[in-house]
């Protein structure tokens, strides 16, 4: 078996960050968006031009507390057995307390490798990281990572990036745990 390298991005793919924010956002305006209604990453033009969405986004309080994507927590418990995982975020600095009390509250440093041994990597360019592979939502980190040439970039799908092609693509932590395995042959 190969061990990898693999980075995952935290907000959209390990964290359901995006239901959490229009979460918020529905509250104060009294509307009702959903996250497939958002069909590009720029959030506010598919709600009427409002950039009170970012402000949330920038909240540091809703980094404390984030959903889960499903199968997040036991798909990345296992892939640390085998394989060296980095989270791999663009967090705002400002951000950074709450969404680490969770990240250890989620996964226990004395649980998982990456956590223990501060495997956790903050910043825009994450083409900059030597990566096998990078898990990621947002368009621009999946050209760029590509680009560089280190590894494969795997887009976790959202409607907001589906006009990315010609990489792979994910719908699942489930999905993603199958194609790690079979890079895990090659």
């Amino acid at each position: 078996m190969r061990k990898l390298r693999i980075g995952v991005d935290l907000d959209g793919v390990v964290f359901r960050t995006l239901d959490r924010v229009l979460e918020i956002y529905n509250e104060h305006k009294g509307s009702s968006y959903q996250a497939d209604d958002i069909r590009s990453w720029d959030s506010h033009h598919w709600m009427d031009g409002d950039e009170y969405v970012y402000e949330i986004f920038n909240d540091p309080e809703i980094y404390r507390d984030l959903p889960l994507a499903p199968g997040a927590r036991e798909v990345l418990t296992r892939l640390d057995s085998r394989h060296e995982v980095f989270l791999v975020s663009d967090t705002p600095a400002h951000c950074l307390v709450p969404r680490m009390e969770q990240l250890r509250r989620v996964f226990p440093p004395d649980r998982v490798r990456f956590m223990g041994e501060r495997q956790i990597f903050i910043g825009k360019f994450k083409e900059h990281i030597l990566l096998d592979v990078l898990l990621d939502d947002k368009p621009a980190n999946i050209v760029r990572f590509q680009q560089a040439g280190h590894g494969t970039a795997v887009v976790y799908d959202w409607l907001l990036n589906r006009d990315l092609t010609g990489y792979p693509r994910v719908r699942d932590w489930y999905e993603f745990e199958k194609l790690i395995e079979t890079m895990e042959q090659a």
